[in-house]
């Protein structure tokens, strides 16, 4: 017999907020040349993935791709490291859904690979569940990033959950399948209407939770 699901487990990229690199290279540099170059420097040097390990702060990064460019670069530069969130879509159906699971009962979890703009997204107004989340976990917060173990492992020590109680939602197959290893339910996100109606059949699927 399965276990009743009591914890929602969310990413964050692709699933509560767009996360389109190439969107946001378009928004912030019309020329495409241009973007080419602030895309080795930036997604492709492993500078981004820096800060989502947390091995770079926002600043340092930023700084660190600045020296390599003229000034004419600047404010995309600034831009798209401090303000990408501006220019993509908000996932807002999904999370009044998630504001209706957490008053049925469930618990409303965030594991995510990001770094510290998290919190500037929050101040935005851009994760209107966050007064709702019974706990997250930021890969630049922990060291770590999926699908490794270890960040899954964190969440689930550091709130008590058990995955077998669980699901977890993100973009990247390989993240979901580590986390089905542990025990996890998963889905694997696409469309936000087809995320709410997956997420609505497993919960009916596995029973209420009160």
């Amino acid at each position: 017999m399965k276990e009743m699901i009591k914890n929602l487990v969310f990413d964050l990229g692709n699933v509560l907020i767009e996360w389109n690199s190439e969107k946001i290279l378009t928004s912030f540099e019309p020329e495409k040349e241009r973007r080419q170059l602030l895309r080795q420097v930036i997604f492709e040097s492993g500078v981004w993935h820096q800060t989502d390990k947390g091995e770079l702060s926002l600043k340092e990064a930023c700084d660190e791709v600045l020296v390599q460019l003229d000034d004419s670069y600047h404010s995309a530069v600034q831009n798209i490291f401090y303000n990408w969130y501006e220019v993509v879509e908000v996932y807002s159906g999904l999370q009044e859904q998630i504001r209706l699971w957490a008053e049925q009962g469930y618990r409303i979890y965030i594991l995510s690979t990001t770094c510290e703009i998290f919190y500037r997204i929050e101040k935005a107004g851009l994760l209107p569940i966050y007064p709702l989340l019974s706990g997250y976990i930021l890969s630049s917060e922990v060291g770590v990033v999926k699908p490794e173990p270890e960040i899954y492992q964190k969440l689930l020590k550091k709130y008590g959950i058990e995955p077998t109680e669980s699901v977890f939602i993100d973009d990247i197959q390989a993240n979901l399948d580590t986390a089905a290893e542990l025990g996890f339910e998963t889905i694997l996100a696409e469309r936000e209407s087809d995320n709410i109606l997956a997420m609505q059949d497993l919960l009916q699927e596995k029973g209420a939770y009160r």
